[in-house]
């Protein structure tokens, strides 16, 4: 029946692989975003279901063309046409271990290495913890460890970094003597 009428056809799928194959397998529809152009490429992956977000993303590296062969991609849920977990976050993340009883001073040297920043504009980096959008700025002095423990396990939490950008803007040229 299809519509509440009946119907003599019978409609099926041809599979390029047997269908027992295909159940042990999860398709993943993704679209890829250039920097420089503005369309998506969309490209349908088959992974094994208990494949990881590594396993997805180095196949996609095979599909597409890279700028360079060391690049690295960045992996963004989409739910109804907009940009989920991500919204207001900007730059690279980067995963960082953090252990018990580690102070923010401690980890501020592993973060200044990883994003190789000279220390005179380090110096104006403020940092915060942030969980569901709400920033709680730090101290030096503050553990670390204990806040992401005492809030539970969380995708929305996160050590964010403000940098404090003090340089003088120019006037706009309407406003400019000449």
């Amino acid at each position: 029946m299809h519509h509440d009428q009946l119907s003599d056809i019978l409609y099926f799928e041809v599979l390029d692989i047997p269908l027992p194959e295909l159940r042990k397998l999860r398709i993943l529809k993704l679209a890829f975003s250039y920097a420089a152009k503005t369309e998506l490429e969309t490209h349908s992956i088959r992974l094994p279901k208990e494949s990881t977000v590594g396993d997805m993303l180095e196949h996609l590296k095979e599909k597409v063309k890279l700028s360079r062969p060391s690049a690295e991609l960045r992996l963004l849920e989409v739910f109804s046409h907009k940009i989920y977990k991500r919204i207001k976050n900007f730059g690279e993340p980067f995963l960082l271990m953090i252990s018990d009883g580690e102070t923010l001073s401690h980890i501020k040297a592993s973060v200044q290495n990883k994003l190789q920043v000279r220390d005179e504009e380090f110096s104006k980096c403020r940092f915060a913890f942030v969980s569901h959008s709400q920033a709680e700025y730090l101290e030096d002095s503050d553990t670390l460890f204990d806040r992401f423990q005492r809030s539970g396990i969380c995708s929305e939490q996160y050590l964010g970094l403000e940098h404090v950008n003090d340089t003088p803007r120019r006037p706009p040229a309407a406003n400019q003597l000449r």
